[in-house]
């Protein structure tokens, strides 16, 4: 019976550190996915980060395109104007 019951207590243990091992395997299997998972995401990171910076380059672009095309449309504005003030000065009777 004594002998049994070592048997018993052993088997127990070999259950108890069996459920380590495993704990130790899926715990180690769950952190190399989790580094899989984290470095596809940083891969996914950069090239969100690649694709707005591009977007961000030609947004300032097109910003600078916009500021020259205001200051000339004010340029020509201004001349329109001074030569309208010309034709009416020039029709103002004296």
């Amino acid at each position: 019976m004594a002998d049994i019951q070592k048997l018993d207590e052993a088997f127990l243990r070999f259950e108890a550190a069996l459920r380590r091992v495993e704990q130790a395997v899926g715990n180690r299997s769950d952190g190399r996915t989790r580094i899989v998972e984290l470095e596809s995401e940083a891969e996914s990171l950069k090239r969100d980060r690649a694709r707005l910076a591009h977007e961000l380059d030609l947004v300032r672009s097109k910003a600078g395109e916009l500021v020259d095309t205001s200051k000339t449309a004010a340029g020509k504005i201004d001349a329109a104007m001074s030569r309208i003030r010309a034709v009416l000065h020039s029709n103002t009777p004296e």
